[in-house]
């Protein structure tokens, strides 16, 4: 199909040869966004299929056409989404690239100063100390983050990605950067967004060698590309950050607590966490100790077939983690990962918690009868007083504790 390809189809075909000749080894070595073999592998293994190198490396070529490098990021310019509501160039700029001074002594390279080697250059939470962790540092390239204000499936907002880099994450080995100054909190807020948008397209690309394209096919043929390569890329690209966009607007809403007794409101709690449509005891068992089920595993690991052997190893040697299952939290510890103010809790208990075993509540539709055993907000408040209120209880700090023992008291 000759067609005239405009200016942003023009800088994508020119920059992916250029990132092709980068990949062929010219020039000092440099920073690289690794091709997402495991997941390719995954793909491969699900549909019996084989997905070619050459096919692979021309995702690679398209993605840094679309997104650049590690040291030169770029925001893509799409037609039919407004991609700068999301990714600030200037942003992406201050948090890229090598640790390092600008001519006004000013930090660059933030990123790769406080979080790659946790969470890795690609964002695939496999960076030099990930193995030593546990939990694992987050794999932002699915776009899926646990601790947020939004639905399951819906990407989080702008504050909750804020939220947990101000705050951490307690419990984990996810520090505070609350001392940032806060254009360079926001410049790694954008970096991460970055890395999980870019993530997400990748993996969609991936996927469309397998349910779109010829076998050998290529996304873009860079020899004699066309504008319906192109638009087929472009579509992908544009869907995630329309959905991320999206986000925005739709953060659950949390309604005042109701004016209730604690004490009541404690027990009430209570029914709610052992009763059949709540259910909580079963993960975290009949004492909230996290002891309930426990050979579960997250979406980030259930992906890598962990319980098949032959499939588990392939991904293994790709750089995968060594899986491990998904504990259900202790809830008489006092440590709240994903925050411990009650609207924290209230969106967890509502929204459940993304790519977990931690379910969204059963909600009563507003306008159902009494007899509808589903969950309405007052419920959620309850449990939300009974968790509170569990690392307090008596079988959390039992009184013989607190008796001295030989004139010392037990720690």
């Amino acid at each position: 199909m000759n067609v005239l390809l405009n200016q942003a189809q023009r800088c994508l075909v020119a920059t992916c040869f250029l990132a092709a000749a980068a990949a062929a080894g010219c020039g000092s070595p440099v920073a690289e966004f690794r091709v997402n073999h495991v997941y390719a592998a995954v793909e491969e293994n699900q549909n019996n299929i084989l997905i070619q190198e050459r096919q692979l490396q021309n995702v690679n070529d398209v993605m840094v056409g679309l997104f650049g490098t590690p040291d030169d990021p770029q925001v893509p310019s799409l037609e039919d989404v407004d991609t700068a509501q999301l990714l600030d160039q200037r942003k992406l700029e201050l948090a890229a690239g090598p640790v390092r001074r600008d001519s006004v002594d000013a930090p660059t390279g933030l990123y790769r100063e406080h979080c790659v080697h946790c969470h890795g250059i690609s964002g695939d939470g496999a960076g030099p100390t990930a193995a030593f962790l546990n939990p694992y540092p987050r794999d932002y390239r699915r776009g899926l983050f646990k601790f947020k204000s939004t639905p399951q499936a819906v990407p989080p907002t702008d504050d909750d990605l804020h939220r947990t880099l101000y705050k951490g994450i307690p419990g984990t080995s996810m520090p505070t950067f609350k001392l940032l100054p806060r254009n360079e909190l926001e410049a790694l807020v954008h970096y991460v967004r970055y890395l999980a948008i870019r993530g997400e397209v990748e993996r969609q690309l991936i996927r469309a060698l397998v349910t779109d394209l010829d076998e050998n096919e290529l996304l873009i043929d860079l020899a004699a590309p066309s504008e319906d390569q192109y638009d087929f890329v472009r579509s992908f690209a544009t869907d995630v950050f329309q959905k991320w966009i999206d986000a925005e607007e739709l953060a659950t809403s949390v309604p005042a607590r109701p004016d209730m007794l604690l004490e009541e409101s404690i027990e009430k709690g209570r029914e709610i966490f052992f009763g059949t449509v709540a259910n909580c005891a079963k993960c975290h068992g009949p004492t909230a100790i996290g002891d309930g089920v426990t050979n579960d595993y997250d979406d980030w690991t259930k992906e890598l077939s962990p319980q098949e052997t032959v499939p588990l190893r392939r991904f293994l040697a790709l750089g995968a983690l060594e899986p491990r299952t998904a504990r259900p939290r202790n809830l008489r510890m006092d440590v709240y990962r994903g925050g411990r103010r009650p609207i924290d809790i209230y969106w967890r208990i509502h929204n459940g918690i993304a790519g977990t075993p931690m379910p969204a509540a059963s909600m009563r539709p507003d306008g159902a009868d009494d007899a509808d055993t589903r969950l309405t907000p007052k419920d959620i408040w309850h449990l939300i007083d009974y968790v509170q209120n569990l690392p307090y209880d008596p079988l959390s700090k039992p009184a013989n504790l607190q008796q001295p023992v030989n004139g010392r008291e037990r720690l």
